[in-house]
């Protein structure tokens, strides 16, 4: 699918209503940004519910400490924690295909 780029202060993508159907896409639906060579790459963010009653209290003491320090919610600092696996996983892979 060829979409134009609009810009405003910010780069944006519309899609129509059709579009979002087949794209299973809703308003607010947050996406990863890659540039590739013949384009852009987006890749929705999936929902995950996290039972924190099953962490030990050293994990809670990190995610409370961690969330002072950063000045952001404990939602925000395990998102953080998950895009650094994800990025250090996706390194791990490109270096093993060299």
């Amino acid at each position: 699918m060829k979409k134009k780029i609009e810009s405003e202060e910010q780069l944006f993508v519309r899609f129509n209503e059709e579009e979002s159907d087949e794209l299973k896409i809703s308003k607010g639906d947050k996406f990863t940004v890659k540039i590739v060579d013949d384009g852009v790459l987006l890749q929705k963010y999936q929902n995950i519910e996290i039972d924190i009653s099953e962490m030990s209290r050293e994990v809670l003491q990190f995610l409370i400490m961690e969330s002072c320090d950063k000045d952001m919610s404990i939602n925000e600092v395990i998102e953080q924690i998950f895009e650094r696996v994800i990025e250090d996983d996706e390194r791990t892979k490109i270096s093993s295909m060299e």
